[in-house]
């Protein structure tokens, strides 16, 4: 499920997060990744395994929110 961060004004900003929890059985660390789009153009994305360890999805979920916003800024 992607969850969309946009901006009051169409074709300016877009951004769409996803965390998949506990991805890597192994680690126990999530799959997150997000994507930064304007006028429908990618200019920023990343896709990795997440530093900690999340202990629920609402943290994982979190977690890449957190990522996404401090790569927009």
């Amino acid at each position: 499920m992607y969850q969309r961060l946009k901006t009051e004004k169409p074709r300016e900003l877009q951004g769409y997060i996803d965390a998949d929890y506990t991805w890597d059985l192994d680690q126990r660390r999530s799959m997150t990744g997000y994507v930064s789009m304007v006028a429908e153009c990618v200019i920023s994305w990343k896709a990795e395994l997440q530093d900690m360890v999340a202990l629920l999805t609402t943290e994982a979920e979190y977690m890449v929110a957190v990522e996404a916003s401090k790569e927009i800024l």
